[in-house]
């Protein structure tokens, strides 16, 4: 996993004010960040963590697929495959994390007949906090055959 930023002070309050107050123009700020840490030159395909429906018609954005796309306009190797789906259930947050790793999210191909990309897969979300999201979304992907899974978050919890 590469991450821009440890999930504290700053980055903490970027990625609060762009789920919860739509200040979307941080998603630039972000993705900025999120390019220099993965490297401008590098190839991939991109793949946003799929937002919960509900929460996605609640925000009227979602903000991982933002971030991919921005990183795919920076990064002239990289393509955005958004390829994955999420059913609606709890929140992740105020979860614990026992709880969020016991119960993650459901998350399957968009399509399940559709052909994934060669090579390496990124998964993109703002922040990885336990990893239970990170880890559905790779489980999904490698079991429709995906040859190798990677992460790229804006930001990341150390626990």
């Amino acid at each position: 996993m590469i991450s821009a930023a440890p999930y504290e002070g700053i980055a903490k309050e970027v990625i609060r004010r762009l789920k919860f107050a739509s200040r979307l123009a941080l998603a630039e700020v972000a993705a900025e960040r999120m390019v220099r840490a993965w490297g401008a030159t590098r190839a991939g395909w991109l793949a946003p963590v799929p937002a919960a429906p509900a929460r996605q018609r609640a925000r009227g954005f979602d903000d991982a697929a933002m971030l991919a796309r921005l990183v795919a306009r920076e990064c002239p190797g990289a393509q955005v495959a958004p390829c994955l789906v999420r059913e609606d259930g709890p929140r992740q947050v105020r979860r614990a994390r026992a709880e969020r790793v016991d119960d993650p999210p459901r998350v399957a191909l968009a399509r399940p007949a559709l052909p994934l990309p060669p090579g390496d897969l990124w998964l993109v979300d703002d922040v990885a906090t336990t990893g239970a999201t990170l880890t559905a979304c790779a489980h999904a992907l490698r079991e429709s055959g995906a040859e190798r899974v990677r992460a790229l978050t804006f930001a990341r919890a150390d626990h």
